[in-house]
């Protein structure tokens, strides 16, 4: 099972970074209250690197949270609604490939505001934090923040 999600997980990664393509550089991200920084891992560097070459003042980050997925996931949707960024659906992401996220809990957000866009990735704690690259995530969720410019 987990063979099919990290290459669904590397999909979705850059179908948001396609959402990267607009956005406000002064607009700040929302942030999920209670979440520790985290190093991204060597293969969502190595597998984004190129993707975010065109893109502004690009960030990834990686954060986690003893919240599950769908609590992370409810309060992001919270903080950029009430930041008045507008929901943003991530382009060019199929039904099937939904789907498979959502059942193994991950969950995909994007949102824009201005000229800034932002895409919110979380997927479970465990042997699927693990298979993406981290190790050392065993509960809770892990999420990514991608960000950038016009």
């Amino acid at each position: 099972m987990f063979r099919r999600i990290i290459p669904v997980f590397m999909v979705t990664l850059l179908l948001s970074v396609m959402l990267v393509a607009c956005g406000d550089e002064a607009a700040p991200v929302p942030t999920y209250t209670g979440a520790t920084s985290i190093p991204v891992a060597d293969s969502i560097k190595t597998q984004m690197g190129s993707s975010l070459a065109s893109v502004k003042n690009a960030t990834v980050d990686a954060f986690k949270t003893s919240d599950t997925p769908d609590k992370v996931k409810a309060g992001f949707d919270s903080s950029f609604k009430g930041s008045n960024w507008t929901n943003q659906a991530i382009t060019g992401m199929s039904a099937d490939t939904t789907k498979q996220l959502e059942t193994v809990g991950a969950f995909v957000v994007g949102y824009k505001k201005g000229n800034k866009s932002a895409a919110v990735i979380g997927f479970p704690g465990g042997p699927i934090a693990q298979a993406i690259g981290f190790p050392d995530v065993a509960d809770g969720t892990v999420y990514i923040v991608i960000s950038g410019n016009e």
